[in-house]
């Protein structure tokens, strides 16, 4: 049995973006403490003012070998400078193959214009896919597209096949739009014709939501989180796996526990519906029947505590390992952690740590 983790991160740097010319080319500028990125005239991360959030890229310069005490991870392995770094990571945690996400694209928006968005998104997806080239098939990536730009993102998503890519990334909203607006569905007719999987991740998407908040803790409660909850809502009830039968679509890095809860309140409108609720608002199907139909799945970390209680409430093949390598708060020598516990059947550990392999194909 392989291990499959199906949610790493790289922390981009200079590197990512080298193939763009310098006048559009995201600058990174050195603070006291840690370094930004400076895109169109903005710095990223914002760590003051409404609208706050945080991530880990870019890094201070450091020289080659230097470990982040807080990410127990070389610098090359952070940025896939070099992408043994990462194996070596991979090999001490146990992890056979990972698929890694971006990570400074879980801000949305990045940029006003159109046109450097999707250079963004082309010089990321090619500069991740030469890298995970390297690896002899270990490390894979899922693509990042500029949604909600429908054409930019089905161009990308043509790129993304022909590049290696195993997976689309989006958010939990794109930008304003719900997840199952008629307007996105070019772009999910495009995945599902290449069969690629849409990876739902979590992510500061939603302005309206991410601009009520200036506290760094509150912004990783919150808007940082709750876009997922809303995306899983309309992929579900808004038709999207009516419309486009062949694709699987997952949810990444907000764990499982959330997942009873969510299907038991909508099974329960959709059994009684709401007063003034037409037949048209309803999904086409008990919510948790699109589950068992074996096309939904959800990431978990593994020291969550009811993962036991979740699998028993919506199976185990559809629970997915994330290892969040090589963020600062995933949880460390996590398949030995998950080894040892005895809350959890060992067919259910088997499952779970293999999944990936049959949702990323």
């Amino acid at each position: 049995m392989k291990v499959f983790d199906t949610d790493a991160h790289v922390e981009e740097s200079d590197e990512t973006f080298a193939s763009l010319p310098a006048d559009i080319r995201p600058r990174i500028i050195e603070g006291e403490k840690r370094a930004f990125w400076l895109i169109e005239g903005r710095t990223f991360p914002r760590l003051q003012g409404k609208g706050v959030h945080t991530f880990g890229s870019p890094h201070l310069k450091h020289a080659s070998g230097h470990i982040d005490p807080e990410r127990r991870a070389r610098v090359e392995s952070q940025e896939l400078r070099d992408p043994k770094a990462r194996l070596q990571d991979m090999d001490h945690e146990g992890i056979d193959v990972s698929v890694v996400f971006p990570t400074m694209f879980l801000v949305w928006p990045l940029a006003d214009s159109p046109a450097l968005v999707r250079a963004l998104c082309r010089s990321y997806n090619e500069w991740v896919a030469a890298k995970c080239r390297t690896s002899n098939g270990r490390i894979r990536w899922v693509a990042t597209v500029p949604l909600p730009d429908v054409e930019g993102s089905v161009e990308e998503v043509r790129r993304a096949k022909e590049l290696g890519a195993c997976g689309i990334m989006t958010l939990g909203t794109a930008g304003h739009l719900k997840l199952d607006d008629r307007r996105l569905d070019p772009f999910y007719r495009e995945c599902e014709q290449h069969a690629l999987p849409v990876c739902v991740h979590v992510g500061w998407s939603f302005p309206p939501v991410s601009e009520l908040y200036d506290n760094v803790y509150e912004t990783m409660i919150t808007p940082f989180l709750l876009p997922i909850f809303m995306g899983f809502s309309s992929i579900l009830i808004g038709g999207v796996l009516e419309r486009f039968p062949r694709l699987k679509v997952g949810f990444f890095e907000a764990g499982v526990e959330w997942v009873p809860f969510w299907l038991d309140r909508m099974e329960r409108f959709y059994k009684q519906p709401p007063g003034g609720s037409r037949k048209s608002d309803l999904p086409a199907h008990n919510p948790r029947d699109y589950v068992a139909d074996g096309r939904v799945y959800f990431s978990c970390e593994l020291d969550e505590a009811r993962i036991a209680m979740v699998a028993d409430a919506i199976g185990d093949g559809c629970i997915l390992y994330s290892s969040d390598l090589p963020h600062a708060h995933r949880v460390f020598d996590a398949i030995k952690v998950f080894h040892d516990r005895k809350d959890v059947p060992e067919a259910t550990k088997a499952r779970i740590l293999a999944n990936g392999a049959r949702f990323f194909g």
